[in-house]
Parts: structure tokens; sequence; C-alpha cells
């Protein structure tokens, strides 16, 4: 059943609010500017347009009371132009976007539960095309665009609607107990905040996460399920967990949930935080396999039966091991905000049946690098997957692939705290052998409302 939102329910509730868009890490800090909805009767236009450009969101801070009182609401235009230069499959430019709409309620204030429940809505306009295939396969050189679907969907859809619990766990760790439909991107940058749902920091997700290695083992960014885990209060981020998900997305529709865990997706992660020099830094390992089989790589396992043309004969379980290596290598004095970032990740797995078996990425970070434009950020970063050796013989009499690459650099200019411009540039060899080298640019602009 088509789960359509309609839009106009989320902008009666989006009556302005604190921001819902800050990483966890940052959550506290919402709300913790006031500013005046409109200006005085005895403003000046100029000043007018003053006040309106100084604030933290469009719409002013006209949802505090609805803070204070439990509820928050976030609401976010995103909008991305994006265009093959050169190479790829196909020269093309494309415009598109998405409308973000958060909706959160705290459990004890609204309806008198107890502390730390907390329900979350996050639902997603997407309008627009993009140019993921005329980039080449398997490339995904736009996140923000990846969810509720690729390619030209158009559509209103509950991409997550959680409940969550924080329990006190020992020393300044508290437990978090989160179930319901999870969205994968939510959940990623809980995990990795610098992420920013592909709407701040890098464009390609492949820049940001090992991602390709588990595609297929999920097979979407909306699933059935839950996490639980510790977080480290001192850190700010999780340190021990596991995920059980279902394996089919439910971004569109509305899924069988007696059906929904037949088959799932398990995964579990440690994470070990230090201080280098007063600066923080984490080696995360992250382990996954599927309950799902899926059909074998091997084009031995192909037979041919007659009246019934090409049978795969095998199934196999993917599993997949990440690696994540983490620290912030500069301070500016007296302003932890301002920082430089250095992150290493990759992923092992096995032949088949994944089409992807390994994956290694780096990147670099700068935020608020020049004390004159603190609340910019810029990155830059290098990044490989390899395909599967089976894979590849077993495309081959159709397509000849290769390992993909890619490169990116992004400058993202605060215009102000709610208006952000991101040029970005990427050059991506695709797994098609033929194609030649990819020149990506971008523009992206993204309004807090």
């Amino acid at each position: 059943m088509k789960k359509s939102v309609p839009i106009a329910c989320f902008l009666v509730l989006a009556s302005g609010g604190p921001g819902f868009f800050s990483t966890p890490a940052h959550a506290g800090e919402r709300g913790a500017h006031v500013h005046k909805m409109s200006a005085a009767p005895d403003q000046s236009w100029e000043e007018s347009f003053k006040d309106i450009w100084n604030r933290d969101k469009l719409t002013g801070n006209w949802g505090r009371d609805l803070h204070d009182h439990g509820l928050d609401v976030g609401l976010r235009l995103s909008q991305y132009y994006q265009n093959v230069a050169s190479g790829g499959v196909n020269e093309n430019g494309e415009y598109g976007g998405t409308m973000d709409y958060r909706v959160n309620l705290d459990g004890k204030k609204v309806f008198g539960l107890w502390e730390g429940l907390s329900f979350n809505l996050h639902a997603r306009t997407r309008f627009g095309k993009d140019v993921n295939a005329d980039a080449g396969p398997f490339v995904l050189q736009n996140t923000g665009m990846l969810s509720p679907l690729p390619g030209d969907y158009h559509g209103t859809d509950i991409t997550g609607l959680i409940a969550s619990q924080y329990f006190p766990f020992f020393y300044d760790r508290l437990a978090l107990v989160t179930l319901g439909q999870v969205s994968l991107l939510d959940t990623l940058t809980m995990f990795w905040p610098n992420l920013g749902f592909g709407q701040e920091g890098f464009w390609n997700i492949n820049s940001t996460i090992s991602a390709l290695p588990w595609f297929g083992a999920a097979r979407g960014l909306s699933l059935y399920g839950g996490y639980a885990t510790t977080i480290n209060q001192t850190y700010q981020g999780p340190e021990t967990g596991f995920v059980v998900l279902g394996t089919e997305n439910e971004s569109t529709s509305w899924g069988s949930l007696g059906n929904a865990f037949e088959e799932v997706w398990l995964a579990a992660f440690q994470r070990l935080y230090w201080d280098l020099d007063d600066k923080m830094g984490y080696f995360m390992v992250f382990g996954g396999y599927s309950t799902k089989g899926q059909p074998s790589n091997d084009p031995n396992d192909i037979v041919v039966i007659p009246g019934q043309n090409l049978v795969n004969t095998k199934e196999k379980k993917p599993w997949d091991i990440a690696l994540y290596l983490y620290q912030d290598f500069w301070q500016a004095e007296g302003n932890p905000d301002r920082k430089a970032t250095l992150l290493i990740g990759g992923t092992v797995g096995p032949d088949n049946p994944q089409f992807a078996q390994y994956n290694l990425f780096a990147n670099v970070e700068f935020f608020g690098v020049m004390a004159s434009r603190p609340h910019d950020r810029m990155g830059v970063a290098w990044w490989k997957n390899w395909l599967s050796d089976d894979f590849k013989d077993l495309v081959s009499p159709v397509v000849d692939l290769q390992n993909l690459w890619g490169v990116e650099l992004y400058y993202n200019i605060a215009l102000n705290k709610w208006l952000h411009l991101t040029p970005d540039l990427q050059l991506v060899e695709n797994a098609r052998k033929r194609n030649d080298l990819a020149v990506i640019s971008g523009v992206r602009l993204v309004m807090d409302f």
C-alpha cells in the first residue's frame, strides 16, 4: 500500500522551532538562540532584513514554546544541480531536490510517560532528477538524492518512524534502544555526524563510509528493525552495540510486519575512543551478516535447464567486516567546533555472493579553518571499490567491468546559519571499462526553515 504523506499536514506542524538538523553531538544546542519572528514596528526595512539574515532558521524561533513542551519540528529544503561534464555514460545535467520533515516528541513532556523516551518521524519529498545513471553504475555520487528511491522517483514518503529510549548505564555511559522503521541515513549520521545526510559535507556516500560492499545485504535505506548501543557521554558518540534489520526497503510502502523479519541483516560494532593531545580519535570495527541468501556469482553455478533458460543453482549468505580510524588533528584554541579531521575506512567480504568485495576510502575535512568564516567547511576524499572477480566473470559476456574509484572536493559556504551553498567536484572511474573518466560538477543549496 502506498504511504504517501500529504505535505500540508507537515506544514501545519512545522510552525518553526529549534534546529532539527544538528548532529547528535550538538543536539543540546537546539533552541539556544532566541530570535524575533518579525521586525518590531519601528524597525526599518534594512533592520528587518538584517534580523532575518542573522537568524538560526529562516522562520525564526517561534517554535520555542513547542520545544519547551516536548515537540521539535524541523524543515529543510535541499536543492541540487549536478552535471556530468565529460566521460561517464552520458554527458548530462539534472536538477532535483528533497524537502525533509522531522518531528520529535518527548514522551515524558507530551504524554506524561517516563524519562528518556522519544518518538521520531522523518518524512521526505523527492522531486526532480539525478545523474546517477549518467555517471555510471555503482558511483552513488549524490547521497541526498538516494532516498526514498533514486532515479526519477517523485513523491512524499515516511522514511523513518521510530521510538527511542535512553537508560542510565554505567560510569558516563547511557544505553540507547531504538525500534521501528529505521532510516539508514539517519542512523549512519549518528555514527558519523560529518555525513550530514548528504546535505552538509561530501555528496558521494563512498567518500564518507564503506558503502558499496554492504549493498545487497540490506536492500534499501528504510528498513524495519532496531538497534541498541551504549553512548559514551564524554565523547558524545556510540560505543558498543548491535543492529537487527529486515532486508526489504520500506520507504514507499507499508510491508507486512509479520513477514518483515523472516530474513534479517545482523550487525555488531565496537568503538574505542582516545585523546591525542586533547584531540578525539577512535578505532571502530563493524561486522555484518545477512540470513537472506543471494544468488551465487560463480559462473559455474549457472546452468541451462531446458524450458527454463539460465538457472542459478546455489545461494550464499553475504557478510562483511569494516574497520574505521578517525582522528581530530587540528583544533582552534577556544573553539572546539573549528577543527580538522581525518577518517580512513575499509571493508572486506567474500568474493561470492557480493558484487563488491573490498572497499577503501580516506577523507580530510576542515571546519571553520578561517577564523573569519567559522561556519564554513570543506573536504577532500579518495575512494576505491574492488568488484568481485566472480561477478565480473559472470557478466563479462554482456559488459566488461573494472574496479571503480573516485576523488571528491567540496566547499560548504555558510551564507548565514540557515542558508548554505556547496560547490562540489568529483572525478570518477565507473565500473564500465568502455567509459571514460567522468568529471562531475555540482552545486547544492540547503535552507533550514
